[in-house]
């Protein structure tokens, strides 16, 4: 009996450790969210942006450009915002956009120092639903890029009035390290 009882309370103690350690952790990350605010606020329109334009019967090709492009034959599929702070890391945001003008994401994603994502901020706008809606969701990263948290949110599209209805939803899409994006050779060339 004794012996249970100390397995029962080292258990306790150990899932408590846990939770109070992911608490932490994510305490962090909210604080560095609201120290990017005021720089994405005021800094945002000033650094690098990349414009994925695809083409082709289906799609099937694309190519990234650092400036808007003006050619009836191109059709814009991603917009790419980088602003790199020596003391915080790495903020991108990425607007998607579907051809066929269906939804549309704009996805927020936090990089630490080490390129290590530890944040995303995801919302989409669709018409893949009873009513035009608005969802948020939100992925926070231990420093092991395990997911610790999962938020997701449902609104009427463009305001903040929750609503349960189904709709079809998407994946978020992301890497780990802030090299594997898809943009990330031409933003380190246009460094």
């Amino acid at each position: 009996m004794k012996n249970i009882l100390l397995i029962i309370l080292f258990e306790l103690i150990f899932i408590n450790l846990g939770f109070s350690q992911e608490d932490s952790t994510i305490l962090v990350i909210k604080t560095n969210f609201q120290k990017w605010q005021p720089i994405i606020d005021n800094e945002f329109e000033n650094y690098p942006k990349f414009f994925n334009y695809a083409w082709g019967e289906n799609y099937q090709f694309d190519k990234w450009f650092n400036k808007k492009q003006d050619n009836d034959s191109l059709t814009l599929s991603e917009a790419v915002s980088v602003i790199e702070k020596k003391d915080l890391g790495y903020f991108v945001n990425v607007d998607y956009y579907s051809f066929s003008g269906d939804w549309y994401i704009v996805i927020e994603y936090y990089y630490n120092q080490e390129e290590q994502l530890y944040f995303i901020f995801w919302r989409m706008n669709t018409f893949y639903a009873k009513e035009p809606l608005t969802v948020e969701k939100r992925l926070y990263f231990d420093t092991n890029s395990r997911i610790i948290r999962e938020l997701k949110s449902v609104y009427k599209m463009n305001t903040k009035e929750k609503i349960d209805i189904s709709f079809m939803d998407k994946e978020i899409d992301y890497e780990l390290i802030l090299s594997d994006m898809s943009f990330y050779k031409y933003w380190k060339k246009e460094k």
